[in-house]
This record gives structure tokens, sequence and C-alpha cells, in this order.
């Protein structure tokens, strides 16, 4: 069983009282409806059996079954009323706590080795989230209650025919277990089929739209336009197979509710012959066999939901490893005034890769320097550069640092995330820096003129609707970020990719001066910015 779902079944277990409620106010809901529909047609022919003679209709009680009909009624509009509540208070109570665990799960997956990002991923963890956080309200209730209605259903037929609950023993037993299943089988693995299809076509239709002009240009658009036809067509047909599969579950759903229907039949009208049943008793008989239907209706599709839930919980849970991986770098001589990076024997592979990107590396940096990594696109420089940060860990080798401590190694990565708020809380990160420092990191990186441009200058808004750096004032912005958090070890991945030349240049000349007493470490494909004195790896 999942851990997250054990941690589920014991959040529920600390609210089983409010929860519990939910499921007994269902129960009664469910109850009241069957009970209502049967009563009532009882009521009315016994009223029609009871006009038929002036004697009959004198002496017949309406007042206390038309008390019951009321009372049902009361029963039924309260118990859908409270079970709402009660319900949905249970489930909002178990997943605020649910929510943090799965997050926290999420916040231990190791992002380098497996992004989350993409449409395929990020559409699949949401749908998971949605189906783990409905177990209880449409696995578990509709279940149980499906279950406590047939029972009763059964000890009911037992009480006026015996035999008769013998003959719906089967047909029940495969509306509660076998059509379920059915259902589970033949309908869900076509809609998670469907899934992956649709989010296909959705990447495929994103690649179309993002690249038109290309396409257009290189004339590729009709075979990506074929392709993306042919895509959905797949996803077209295969949500035509989930629903034919759907269609033919419901239509054995109603076969086997019928025979219920012709069974109560045959069996009432033998009793009702042989006097061991009364004529009204027969119609409240079929009546409450089709008052069940509905719970069972509803209820057949209980068994799928926990499956969905079942799998999103055990999906969440291999995001994230058993046991989180330590930090396998080692500090030595932390205050030591001399910097120097050891590593010994070195190797990295990714999950998803059947090579090693990074085999039996070894490397002394020695000393403040400026070391470049230049070997061509896919040969490991980021790899190296997360290894050195911490972001992965090696499965064979030691990184051995001297001279500084875990938290003074900085890195700037590619990608340069943007977050929702102003150019200030941009740059300070949650940390507290004076306007004078924020003005000179700005000019170090020649984004001063650019930020004094702005309507708020460092309180403008930045973000989606609101003001959107280039990718080169994004590069800028990183490398201004880096500047401010002030490491003795930096570790800077394409730091001048989309800045031009000359400002590149001018740019480095300056973190030259400043960063004289540091190790620095950059992955670049630009040469010509490499100094005389820096240090050139090849992987």
């Amino acid at each position: 069983m999942p851990e997250l779902l054990k941690r589920y079944f014991q959040l529920l277990w600390q609210q089983r009282g409010i929860a519990a409620l939910g499921l007994l106010l269902a129960t009664i809901t469910a109850l009241s409806g069957i009970a209502l529909l049967a009563v009532s047609g009882w009521f009315i022919s016994a009223t029609a059996l009871a006009g038929l003679s002036l004697v009959a209709a004198h002496g017949f009680n309406y007042f206390a079954p038309g008390a019951v009909v009321r009372g049902l009624s009361v029963a039924r509009t309260f118990g859908r009323y409270g079970e709402r509540l009660a319900t949905h208070e249970a489930t909002f109570r178990v997943i605020s706590h649910l929510r943090s665990d799965m997050f926290g799960t999420l916040a231990r997956h190791n992002w380098q080795e497996q992004p989350l990002n993409s449409h395929a991923a990020s559409s699949q963890l949401l749908e998971d989230i949605r189906h783990a956080e409905a177990l209880y309200l449409s696995a578990l209730v509709p279940g149980l209650v499906m279950l406590l209605s047939t029972l009763l259903y059964l000890a009911t037929v037992t009480l006026f025919l015996p035999q008769l609950a013998l003959w719906l023993l089967l047909p029940l037993l495969i509306s509660v277990a076998v059509l379920p299943a059915l259902y589970l089988r033949r309908v869900l693995q076509p809609q998670n089929t469907l899934h992956q299809q649709r989010s296909q076509q959705w990447s495929d239709a994103h690649s179309l739209f993002s690249n038109l002009r290309t396409l257009i240009l290189f004339d590729r658009l009709p075979q990506q336009s074929d392709r993306l036809c042919q895509s959905a067509a797949v996803a077209d047909q295969t949500e035509q197979q989930a629903s034919n599969a759907r269609q033919g579950v419901n239509a054995l759903n109603q076969l086997v509710q019928a025979l219920m229907v012709l069974l109560v039949l045959w069996q009432g009208i033998e009793g009702v012959v042989s006097g061991q049943l009364q004529g009204a008793l027969l119609f409240m008989l079929l009546l409450l066999t089709l008052g069940l239907q509905e719970v069972l209706t509803t209820g057949s599709s209980a068994l799928a939901a926990f499956a969905l839930g079942y799998r999103a919980l055990e999906r969440i849970g291999q995001l994230s490893p058993a046991q989180p991986q330590p930090d396998q770098r080692r500090f030595i001589d932390t205050n030591s005034p001399t910097l120097s990076i050891a590593i010994e024997q070195l190797s990295y592979r990714y999950p998803s890769r059947p090579e090693a990107i990074i085999d039996r590396l070894n490397v002394q940096l020695q000393g403040a320097s400026w070391c470049w990594l230049t070997n061509p696109s896919g040969r490991g420089k980021t790899t190296l550069l997360q290894l050195l940060a911490g972001q992965l860990q090696p499965q064979q080798g030691q990184i051995t640092v001297s001279g500084a401590g875990i938290k003074q190694i900085g890195m700037m990565p590619q990608q340069i995330s943007l977050l929702q708020g102003s150019l200030r809380f941009n740059l300070c990160l949650h940390q507290q820096y004076s306007d004078a420092e924020l003005w000179q990191v700005l000019k170090t990186v020649e984004l001063d003129q650019w930020a004094s441009g702005l309507p708020e200058q460092l309180d403008s808004w930045l973000g989606k609707g609101s003001l959107l750096p280039s990718g080169g004032e994004m590069k800028r912005l990183g490398l201004a970020r880096l500047i401010l958090q002030d490491r003795k070890v930096l570790l800077l991945d394409e730091p001048t990719a989309g800045i031009d030349a000359e400002r590149s240049l001018r740019i480095l000349q300056r973190l030259r001066q400043q960063w004289h007493n540091r190790l620095v470490i950059i992955s670049s494909h630009e040469s010509g910015l490499i100094g005389k004195n820096d240090i050139k790896l090849q992987l």
C-alpha cells in the first residue's frame, strides 16, 4: 500500500467522527429516498384497493402512512443537506493535511533528474491530486452506501418473501461486485490512454503554433499539421472506444436491473396467488427494487474512483525517493583562506539514459581562479555544475571543497526564473539589501538605465501581464542575484547567452575585478570571453 494512502486513511481516522456522520447521513438519504418511493407506491395502491369497497374505505387508516411519507420526505431533505455539509467538511479537513504531505513529497523530488514542468507531467500530476483528494467523496461514501443499502434491501425482501431474496442474490452480487470490476477494466484503462493521447495532442498543437513562422519558412507546416490531425484522430478513436465501453457496461447494468424487476414480479405474483403476499406489498417491493437500482448505478463507479485515487497516490509517492539522498560533497577547512575543489573518479548517469554523462572525472582546482567548461552541448557541463552545487548526487566518486562551506557556493542556472513581483523582490529574494547596493549591482550588469526607465524603478512590477524583461535582461538579472549573494565559489551556466559580445566583455571585466579572490566556474560556448590566465576544462 502506498505511504500516502496509509497517510490518507490515518487522516480520515483522525476525522472519523465527522466522516462517520457524513456516511450515516448519506445512507439515511439513500434509504429515505428508496423507502419514500416504496411506501408512497404501497400507500397509493393500498388506497386504491381499499376504495373498491365502502367498508374497506371507511376502515382504512390514511393518516399513519401519510405521516410516514412526510417523515421520509423530511428525512431525505435533511439527510441530503446534512450529508453535503458533513462529507465536504471531512474532505476539507483531510485534504488540508494531505496536501501538505503531497507537496512535501514533491518538494523532495529531484527536479534536475526528472523535470515536472512539461505539459504531460504537470497535467498528470494535477489529475492525480484531484483523484487523490476525491477518495472519500467519490469512492468510500458511494461504495459503502451501496453495500449498506443492498444489505437492508435483502433484509426487507427476506421479511416478506424469503424465496425471492435467494433469487435476487446472484443479480445483486453482479451489480455490487462484477459490474464495478468490469467498469474498472473496460472503461478506466481507455480513459487513462485517452488522457495521455490528449496530452500528446496538446503538445503537438503547442509545437505547431509556437513555431508557425519557422514551419512556413521551411515548408514543414503541412507535415506538422498532418501529425496533429493524426494524433487528434487517434485520441478521438480512443474516446469513442471508452464511450462504447461505458455504454456497454451501462447496458449490462440495466439488463441486470430489468432481471431483478422480472424476478420480483414473478415471485411476487406467486406470493399473491398463494396468499403469502398482499397485492399492495407487491407494488411496494417493485418500487423498492427500482429505488435500489438508482443507488446501485451511482455506486458502480466507486471501485473505479478508488482505483484512480490509489494509483494517483502511488504515482505521487514515487516522485520522491523513500530516503532523501544525503549531500555527498565533503567540506574541509572551511575557514582556510585558500579555495580548492578536488573531483575524484566522479561519475553520474541520468535515470532515463543508459550511459553515464560524466564518467570517472578527475579534476583539481586550486586557489582563486576562473575555470571555463567549453565542451559541446550534451557533454555534461550543466550536470557538473549541478553536482558541484549539490543539486545532483553522483553514483560514484567524491567532491571535496576546501576553504568554503556548504552555504558559500552560489549558482546561476541556465534558465533564469522571473518571480511575480517587483524588481526589488526579484533581486533580493527574501534577503535585505539597501537601495544603494541594488543600484550598484544593476550598474555592474548594465541594467541601471533599464531600471531607471521603469515606471516605479525598483518597485516596478515584473511578470506575466506586467513588464517582461528580454532574454538578455533576464540573464543580467540572474547575474545581479548572484553578485548580491556574495559567495566564495561561483557557478555560472551560460551567463552571457543572449547578451551581445561587447556588453558581455564589459560585464565580465567588472566581475573579474569584483571576484578576483573567488573561485569561478563558467559553462559557456563563447571562447572569445576566456582570459589568457583562465583555466579551460574539457570533460
